[in-house]
């Protein structure tokens, strides 16, 4: 309930300057999903190879960005969950660079943990899906130290006006 609050409260600008902003092609919701490419191939600096994916519902207006994600990484008993306000460089293009602050927590069997991360992203664009590549630096408060990862995954976009 409380992030669904506060979901809709980071969404609220959004829709109202949205109307004023540019083009109504460059509004939509997105669906994604996507995973740690050194986790999965070669292991991580505590870690054999193992999956390590994430599942995010975000809300995209010309340059405002916003999502809501879950990471989950069985193999360290890892969860992670937060809210990326962000910003876009050239929106509605194929080549989109983006970059997105992450508001979150940090989940073990032991404790959770508030966390912040800084994202930067490059996203190539289709009609109705994006790929994309994301690298995450990240204040791994679990352990207090800062850990970089870099993430690729598949977006499929909805609600176009």
């Amino acid at each position: 309930m409380k992030w669904t609050c506060i979901l809709a409260l980071l969404l609220l600008p959004a829709q109202i300057f949205g109307q004023m902003w540019l083009s109504r092609e460059d509004t939509y919701f997105f669906a994604a999903t996507g995973v740690d490419i050194r986790n999965a191939t070669i292991g991580g600096t505590v870690n054999d190879a193992s999956y390590d994916g994430t599942f995010s519902l975000g809300y995209r207006n010309v340059n405002f960005s916003i999502l809501a994600y879950y990471e989950t990484f069985k193999g360290i008993r890892y969860e992670s969950l937060g809210i990326n306000p962000g910003f876009l460089l050239r929106p509605g293009k194929k080549l989109i660079p983006a970059a997105d602050l992450s508001l979150s927590i940090i989940r073990r069997p032991w404790k959770t943990y508030p966390s912040l991360a800084a994202n930067t992203r490059i996203e190539y664009h289709f009609d109705r899906f994006f790929v994309y590549c994301r690298g995450e630096y990240r204040w791994r408060t679990d352990y207090d130290f800062f850990q970089v990862s870099v993430y690729g995954g598949i977006a499929i976009k909805f609600g176009f006006n």
